[in-house]
């Protein structure tokens, strides 16, 4: 069952960013692929140290404009690797909210674990599979692409 419309907002969500730091990847020489690509462990290691270190800002933050930065900081590493990675995130973020909203439970309302964590309900569908055929389809439309130039 979908809960939410797909994106609505063509140019200004998750892929305008991702459009957005990929010029940035280019100008500053930082890798970006074309079709979909799995990073190497060491390339993974150093942009999630990169990450860590602004989380590590988050939490030393004295107030909200230091907490703010610190996150778009984060988004902004987080879509650097997509770039990196050449998965767009729009679709994905869009199955996985879909899945995310999925875990009301069927008396209508949301179950927490101690740590206010939310509980996935009995035959909660895991976002897997429609993530690795929205992957597959990017994969496809990629290398059609770069045929076609």
């Amino acid at each position: 069952m979908e809960l939410m419309q797909p994106y609505q907002y063509e140019g200004k969500g998750l892929d305008y960013a991702y459009d957005q730091v990929k010029a940035f990847q280019k100008a500053f020489n930082h890798p970006v692929s074309e079709l979909p690509t799995f990073m190497n462990a060491e390339r993974a290691a150093k942009r999630m140290n990169w990450v860590n270190e602004e989380v590590q800002e988050f939490l030393d933050s004295k107030n909200v404009v230091d907490q703010a930065d610190a996150m778009i900081d984060v988004i902004y590493f987080a879509i650097g690797t997509l770039v990196e990675l050449g998965v767009k995130p729009q679709e994905l973020m869009d199955i996985v909210q879909n899945a995310n909203m999925s875990k009301l439970w069927p008396d209508g309302k949301p179950h927490y674990k101690e740590d206010g964590k939310v509980m996935k309900p009995e035959g909660w569908e895991d976002p897997y599979e429609k993530l690795a055929a929205a992957i597959a389809r990017q994969y496809d439309t990629a290398r059609e692409n770069l045929a076609g130039a």
